[in-house]
Formats: structure tokens, sequence, C-alpha cells
């Protein structure tokens, strides 16, 4: 591996664009967040289930993704996979929502999907805390091979996200006994309550949804 500058890397950083790069020991992972006229999302990551998910909820939020995966050691990790994009998406995500609080932004979202026997919500709150809660058991979250990934490591991706975001999320699982399309609502909900999140909110303009007036602490 060439040495190279670890963490994150702000390549560009608008109201309708954010584009960065997360570097570990780990992993590589470029992406773009973009807030504009739909086209064509390039995502590329080892595991085509967690591509078809991220597709989903780029779908959803009505946003365009660009989130290419690259490792960076010997070994390719399912949960580094997972874990590492929903981070580096999480980041983007509030940098994005910060550039828009000069107009107003929203700032929290909640949304229920179902998707045939699923039902799944998830609600996001932008306000610097970051915190990810999974609720209720239903045999479509059972530690199952989904399609080519683990169930317990589409869950990372969640973690991961809070945590680059400094967001809680909570995800209630409502139904679902097949696991494909459980997750398959967890995500699209989830894409439904970021579209919402970063929604214009006038009345919000110059300030965040918490008391405290800062968002995601320790962010320069």
């Amino acid at each position: 591996m060439e040495k190279t500058k670890l963490g994150i890397i702000i390549n560009k950083i608008s109201q309708k664009e954010v584009s960065l790069t997360r570097v570990t020991l780990e992993s590589r992972i470029d992406v773009l967040v973009e807030d504009a006229k739909r086209r064509q999302y390039k995502i590329k990551t080892p595991s085509k289930f967690f591509n078809h998910m991220l597709t989903s909820v780029a779908s959803r939020a009505c946003l365009n993704f660009d989130i290419v995966y690259k490792s960076t050691s010997a070994e390719t990790l399912d949960h580094v996979i997972v874990e590492d994009s929903g981070l580096a998406l999480g980041r983007a995500v509030r940098e994005m929502l910060d550039a828009k609080q000069t107009q107003g932004v929203n700032g929290r979202g909640s949304y229920s999907v179902a998707f045939d026997e699923a039902l799944v919500a998830v609600t996001l709150s932008f306000d610097g805390r970051a915190y990810t809660y999974l609720r209720g058991e239903v045999p479509g979250i059972k530690l199952e091979q989904v399609e080519d990934i683990l169930s317990t490591n589409l869950k990372q991706f969640f973690e991961g996200f809070a945590q680059g975001a400094g967001c809680v999320m909570q995800i209630q699982f409502f139904a679902g006994n097949d696991s494909h399309h459980t997750w398959e609502a967890t995500f699209k909900a989830f894409g439904e309550a970021l579209r919402e999140s970063l929604s214009p909110c006038p009345y919000r303009a110059l300030t965040t949804i918490g008391l405290k007036g800062t968002g995601i602490e320790g962010k320069q």
C-alpha cells in the first residue's frame, strides 16, 4: 500500500454537492452525495446486496450517490465494507446538512415502508448525538445469510452512518419473515427519512434542531 494520509479528506462542500474520501489501513472509500437531477449512480462495493441497498437509499432520499470502496489491506471483510461505507456516507450527509443550515434545513425525519410482508420504520435526528437503536424482533433480522452478506453485518451500516453523521437513529421492525424483504424495507425507510431530514425549513435558518446550537461535536 502506498503511503497515504489517513482519515477524512474533504474534496468539495456545498448545499448541493459533497465529495470526500475516507482512508484507513483497512479501506479507502470515495463518496459523492449530490442533490441534483437524477442520474445513474456509481455504487461499487464487494457486496452485491449491499450495493442494491445503497441504491435503494439514494432513490428514496432523492439524492445521487457515488460510493466506491477499495480495500487497503490484504483482507476484505464484509463488516468493514459496510461499517466504513456507513461512516463515510454519514460524514458526507452531515457536511451537506450543515451547508444547508444557512437557508434552513429540517434536520430530522421519520418514515415507515411496507415491502411485501415486511414493515419497518426509521426515525432520524441530526442533533449531533450518535446513537443507533434497533427495536422489535422479527424473523427477517435473524443472523443469517441475505444473498451474499450476513444480516449482522448489514446492521453495521446504520451504526457507522450514525457515528459519521452525528445523528440519533431509531429503527423499529414491525413485521418481516423474509430477510431480503425486511432489510430492503429498512434501507428504503432510511432513505425516505433522510430525504425528509434534508428538506428545506426556513424557520431553522442558521440554527440547529438541538438547543445547544451546535452540530456534530469535534467537526472542524
